[in-house]
């Protein structure tokens, strides 16, 4: 899986983060667009952004807001081309959907801030 997942994303960070190989834009954990996950019986390959994957072959679980991911029990199952074509459309998309998860992130914390400013003015007032 990492020969694959090195190969359908040439300038990927690679790294290891919670026991698991992950792959970013950059060195941050918060850029991060894919990861694998080893365990004695599968390999999970997960994509943080996998709900708006393309996933003609229906191979994607999980039912989380954005991330879904592809549990592998066999050699065959890991050299399905249909998983290298998903592991290539999540970084082709990666830097799009990491940008638009921090520009969500930004406004909430914004109208976040406003809402507590808002309250303090009032409670100041009384």
């Amino acid at each position: 899986m990492r020969n694959i997942a090195r190969s359908a994303m040439p300038r990927a960070h690679e790294f290891l983060y919670y026991d698991a190989i992950n792959y970013s834009l950059s060195d941050s954990p918060l850029d991060r667009i894919c990861y694998i996950s080893p365990a004695q019986s599968q390999v999970t390959v997960g994509y943080l952004f996998g709900e708006q994957l393309n996933d003609q072959h229906h191979l994607l679980q999980g039912q989380g807001k954005r991330a879904r991911h592809i549990k592998i029990r066999t050699l065959g199952e890991a050299k399905n081309p249909a998983v290298k074509e998903l592991v290539k459309a999540a970084w082709t998309d990666g830097a799009t959907s990491v940008s638009r998860m921090k520009q969500q992130t930004r406004k909430h914390v914004v109208a976040h801030s406003r809402t507590k400013r808002a309250s303090r003015s009032r409670s100041k007032t009384r």
